[in-house]
């Protein structure tokens, strides 16, 4: 693997701090979520919670962003479970080169892997829109009203039944 190969593994408090830290020198690029913005507070101790899967892209000893997912668990009248992506976020200076898939493949792996997963979902803001229809995903419009664009995505899981 060369120095400019992007790299996806679990990550630890130290990535939670670190990219906290990131993600605040470039929060001018971003557009405000308080509810992401409430989880990326959290995120050194969401890292070593079980529910949580949490992953971090980095080259050559550098890291890009990271992507955490929460599985749901079952609900009382099925045997499988829901995940939902709570954020999946890359330097804005990394962008277009491919963390940004390389996060997102390594979530839908990690729910597929889990085999009471059968739908992954997650929420976005339409800056992401063109980066998620590339990935061959199309998103719902919510018509919560809120002033910038939401739109719900979901992936169906192969049942493993």
């Amino acid at each position: 693997m060369g120095d400019g190969d992007i790299h996806i593994r679990r990550a630890t408090e130290d990535d939670a701090a670190a990219l906290q830290q990131l993600i605040a020198a470039h929060r001018h690029a971003d557009e405000e979520d308080e509810k992401v913005d409430r989880y990326r507070e959290r995120l050194g101790s969401l890292v070593t919670n079980p529910a949580h899967h949490i992953v971090v892209a980095e080259a050559g000893g550098r890291l890009l962003g990271y992507a955490a997912a929460q599985d749901y668990g079952p609900a009382p009248h099925r045997d499988w479970s829901i995940a939902r992506m709570h954020d999946l976020w890359v330097s804005p200076d990394a962008r277009g080169k491919g963390a940004g898939t390389a996060l997102f493949e390594a979530v839908r792996e990690w729910a597929e892997q889990h085999t009471r997963i059968r739908v992954l979902e997650w929420q976005s803001l339409d800056v992401a829109a063109d980066f998620y229809r590339r990935l061959g995903l199309a998103g719902e419009h919510l018509g919560d009203g809120d002033p910038r664009k939401r739109f719900e995505l979901e992936v169906h899981l192969p049942s493993r039944d």
